[in-house]
């Protein structure tokens, strides 16, 4: 009994001992290591082991996006919706929606006869649409327009459906048309010389 009494008393006595070896270990080997690996310490350790929860960066800077992404006004919030759904800049953003509006010109236009295509009467509205709809996704993402990408789609169109169409060559008027246009002025400035003489001798006789 009396051996087994001294054991049960020294497991106690022990465990201080431990505890200040160990913390004697541990502050010997901090004062080891320099300052820029304690520092490069800290930082590379990952927060889930220090029991902070941690949400992905994404999430993050989508919420960033969020809140500082600037629309042009109510009626644009489809756009910018869009925009931000997908975390995708201004820049970005416009040259993913504006391929839409010149798919509807392609559409528009390849409803159309080939003949009909030098037609301004025919293809008014199709490029007013296509000019619209370039315009109102730069108003709403408060991008400049025109811009580069808008005189591309614009120069790649005209490439497609106007470049065989015949240019209207200007004509001279008729010789009688420009003789009168010539003729008009000349005659005009003697009869002005004329009434300023006039006007000039019949001051002179009143004084």
């Amino acid at each position: 009994m009396g051996p087994h009494r001294s054991t049960a008393c020294a497991r106690p006595a022990l465990r201080p001992l431990l505890w200040v070896f160990v913390v004697m270990y541990i502050g010997g080997l901090n004062a080891l290591v320099p300052n820029e690996q304690k520092d490069s310490l800290v930082r590379t350790t990952p927060l889930a082991l220090l029991g902070v929860q941690t949400t992905p960066l994404t999430t993050t800077s989508g919420s960033f996006e969020k809140s500082s992404f600037r629309c042009g006004n109510g009626s644009c919030e489809n756009y910018c919706s869009f925009c931000r759904d997908f975390h995708l800049s201004k820049t970005d953003c416009y040259n993913t929606i504006i391929p839409l509006c010149s798919q509807q010109f392609r559409s528009d236009m390849n409803a159309m006869n080939n003949s009909s295509w030098c037609m301004w009467d025919k293809v008014n509205s199709p490029y007013n649409k296509l000019t619209k709809c370039t315009e109102d996704v730069a108003d709403c993402l408060l991008i400049p327009w025109p811009n580069k990408l808008v005189e591309q789609i614009f120069v790649d169109m005209h490439t497609s459906y106007f470049q065989e169409c015949p240019e209207e060559t200007l004509r001279d008027p008729p010789p009688n048309v420009v003789f009168a246009l010539v003729m008009t002025p000349i005659c005009l400035i003697p009869a002005m010389v004329v009434l300023v003489v006039l006007k000039t001798k019949n001051g002179d006789r009143r004084s």
